[in-house]
């Protein structure tokens, strides 16, 4: 198994924008950013920032930016087909030589969503945006509407997320549940934890397959009194993760 993005989430505005740019550069580093109405929508300070992290980002190769949609904003794209104007915006800048400055796009979708997924409008969504990887969350909330996804033989990407992003590791991590959809594994990844989550999951993948990892929670420190995305810990989890592929 190989690493195809070692994902930092939920950067935000007390994070610079240099600062994010510099983690980007690391190899195989992707930037999420998690984006709901409440704090992204125009004009808020989120909003603003990650505004300029776009703009800067198309300027520099190599970066690798992903967006992971929550709330209502997943919802109005999983269940009522329909995708916010703000997320086309962001979805249609490109970088030099025209390719996404966005790459990857996670919808996570809350238990009453995914119970109520619009397959085909979904699919067609997915159609639209062929330069864009699209991720399902996959877990115990999420494993009929994924099947549905699946039988309707749609291309995206499976997280194996089994807390649904409450950051809490999983007894067991689970092998990739269907060939064709590539697939990452979160949940209580840290700095001091990623390289035994990486063997505990080699065992499970096959040799030639490509995944990634995504960490949240364990990347937070108390600042200002609120834990928030600490560029220091993201580096040194990404350079363990890439000295675990290394020594392969």
């Amino acid at each position: 198994m190989y690493l195809r993005y070692i994902t930092c989430s939920d950067p935000r505005e007390h994070n610079s924008i240099e600062s994010i740019i510099d983690l980007a550069r690391l190899p195989h580093t992707e930037i999420a950013v998690q984006c709901h109405p409440s704090k992204m929508s125009n004009g808020m300070p989120r909003n603003v920032w990650f505004n300029d992290l776009l703009r800067e980002s198309t300027s520099i190769c190599g970066i690798n930016l992903a967006i992971h949609i929550n709330s209502e904003w997943a919802d109005d794209i999983c269940a009522k087909g329909c995708v916010p104007q703000i997320i086309l915006d962001w979805l249609k800048v490109t970088k030099m030589g025209n390719s996404p400055a966005i790459k990857r796009v996670q919808l996570n979708m809350p238990q009453e969503t995914a119970d109520n997924i619009n397959v085909a409008q979904l699919a067609k969504i997915f159609h639209c945006f062929p330069n864009q990887e699209f991720i399902l969350q996959y877990n115990n909330k999420t494993k009929k509407a994924v099947k549905k996804m699946h039988h309707f033989g749609t291309d995206f990407s499976l997280l194996f997320d089994a807390s649904g992003g409450n950051g809490i590791a999983p007894k067991l991590w689970e092998k990739p549940v269907y060939d064709i959809h590539p697939m990452g594994y979160s949940g209580g990844m840290s700095p001091d934890n990623v390289n035994d989550n990486l063997n505990k999951i080699n065992k499970l993948v096959p040799e030639k397959s490509g995944i990634w990892i995504d960490a949240e929670g364990k990347l937070k420190s108390l600042i200002d009194g609120k834990d928030l995305f600490d560029v220091s810990l993201a580096k040194k989890y990404v350079m363990c993760a890439n000295r675990w592929q290394n020594q392969k």
